[in-house]
């Protein structure tokens, strides 16, 4: 006699850590299907001059409690932007607003996130929200911070965006604070710096449960771009959206990045292929091309397959710009 074979609920596997699914790969398709289902929602931290407000031996503790304060000032700024467009009190963003109720706007957000703030950082430190503009996915405010009247960092870019989830599926994979978070995850990892010299602002944290993201405020006292990153050459990503300028020489909107052709997927051929495109063409390449080219001969090599796929893209690369090896 067979016997009873028991019903088997199979559950679906979401990844434990977000972090390193991110910094593996970007433009999933299905953030909607594993985001909200991982427990920590949250990339990066808090910016290091926030972090050294807290002493002892409840400093983690005290570093969730100020996520906590800056999620409920977001969900706060979403309800406003949201309340005063089913009403009518504004069309396009907050600027619509008359510049005295501006400023008690302003004042009544500084307020929320002050008084969340309270019992968490010491005495005498005030947070200051000012509204910058209004894209397609969030509104951007810059946040302050002061110590009895004296600021103690670079200002903030505070973005809180929209919509949790990007409403438009063609872009789910390239908009919104999901695809924002990954492609800031990726980028600082593929790079292996924190940005603060690219065309890029840093990036410190973002909170995907709760729909905002914190980078370096983009005004004339920001580290100067001095070593741009070549994301179509060298990384294959394509910027699609050309109507974000950047704001003096730096970019804090990454929605919109896409993978181009020839995207490279494996680390160890982006390591190898980024140390060709680094070298400087004439005979620094020619040396190094002809080092590679030795060592991948020998079949005990490690990494020998992927050495060799990163000098067969470089040849590619130069084919294409008609460029003579």
């Amino acid at each position: 006699m067979l016997g009873c074979v028991k019903f088997i609920n199979f559950e679906k596997c979401y990844p434990s850590r977000l972090k390193r699914f991110f910094k593996a790969d970007y433009n999933y398709r299905t953030y909607d299907e594993f985001v909200p289902n991982v427990k920590n929602q949250i990339i990066g931290n808090l910016p290091p001059e926030i972090i050294n407000l807290f002493g002892g031996k409840n400093k983690a503790e005290k570093i969730k409690l100020f996520q906590k304060a800056l999620a409920n000032t977001a969900l706060y700024l979403r309800q406003c932007y949201k309340t005063f467009k089913e009403n009518n009190i504004i069309q396009k963003n907050f600027h619509d607003l008359d510049i005295d109720d501006l400023k008690l706007f302003e004042k009544d957000a500084s307020s929320v996130l002050n008084n969340h703030l309270k019992f968490i950082v010491p005495k005498g430190i005030k947070a200051n929200i000012e509204y910058v503009g209004k894209g397609c996915w969030k509104n951007v405010f810059k946040l302050s911070f002061y110590d009895h009247g004296e600021k103690i960092m670079h200002d903030k870019a505070f973005q809180v965006f929209h919509s949790i989830s990007c409403p438009i599926k063609s872009l789910k994979n390239s908009q919104g604070v999901y695809a924002e978070s990954n492609f800031w995850t990726y980028l600082k990892n593929i790079t292996g710096h924190k940005l603060d010299k690219t065309q890029f602002t840093r990036h410190f944290i973002s909170d995907m449960k709760n729909g905002y993201s914190i980078t370096e405020f983009a005004d004339d006292n920001i580290q100067k771009t001095t070593s741009p990153l070549d994301i179509d050459n060298l990384f294959k990503i394509f910027y699609t959206d050309i109507t974000n300028d950047p704001i003096n020489g730096k970019l804090y909107d990454i929605g919109g990045c896409l993978k181009m052709p020839g995207f490279i997927k494996d680390k160890v051929v982006l390591k190898y292929f980024k140390k060709l495109m680094h070298r400087t063409p004439g005979k620094d390449l020619e040396t190094f091309i002809k080092n590679l080219k030795q060592k991948v001969q020998n079949p005990k090599l490690p990494h020998r397959n992927k050495i060799q796929k990163a000098l067969e893209l470089f040849e590619l690369e130069q084919n294409k710009n008609n460029q003579i090896i």
